[in-house]
């Protein structure tokens, strides 16, 4: 149990072993509670519980990923959750962050330039670097492993799907994912 006391004697007790270090971590609580305070950001290493909590909503309109392996539909139903999850996370991360880097790097200069550290941000550390044929080599070799045959062809489309009494409902023709090289 903590006494009420513990804390200054702790920064006494940095303070005389090396002045610089409780400098540094006194200016770090000062600018994480600064940010937090501005912003309402989370700033880590420090986490809060409303980083985890709240309610999910699904949403009108769902996008669903439909994969074509050698001209024959992807049955999910064939694999287990591992590695239906491989199959499908990995490439929804990658279509999705192609769609939304820019929108984070932008979004976040804004809240540190309010800090006053934004001009720190580098552009290269908000962008995914890896090229659609890097990714298509390493998902057709990984989708390989799992499916057990070689693919010669592989296609992505994207449907969305509304729920519609209590099941998923198409509302649109699939679209052919352009950033997986064919």
């Amino acid at each position: 149990m903590y006494h009420k006391n513990d804390i200054p004697m702790f920064l006494k007790e940095c303070w005389r072993f090396n002045k610089m270090t409780t400098l540094v971590f006194v200016l770090f609580i000062f600018l994480w509670v600064y940010i937090n305070y501005k912003q309402g950001a989370v700033a880590t290493p420090i986490l809060q519980y409303g980083m985890y909590s709240g309610r999910f909503y699904i949403n009108d309109t769902q996008n669903v990923v439909r994969l074509v392996v050698n001209d024959k539909p992807l049955d999910f139903s064939n694999y287990n959750m591992s590695e239906r999850d491989q199959m499908q996370i990995y490439l929804e991360d990658y279509i999705s962050a192609k769609e939304k880097n820019e929108m984070v790097f932008n979004t976040m200069q804004r809240i540190f330039n309010k800090a006053g550290i934004g001009k720190y941000m580098k552009r290269d550390n908000f962008t995914n670097q890896v090229s659609d044929q890097d990714f298509t080599t390493w998902y057709k070799k990984m989708m390989e492993k799992i499916t057990g045959e070689k693919i010669s062809r592989l296609q992505v489309f994207q449907q969305k799907y509304i729920w519609r009494n209590g099941q998923l409902t198409a509302i649109a023709e699939p679209v052919k994912v352009t950033s997986i090289v064919d």
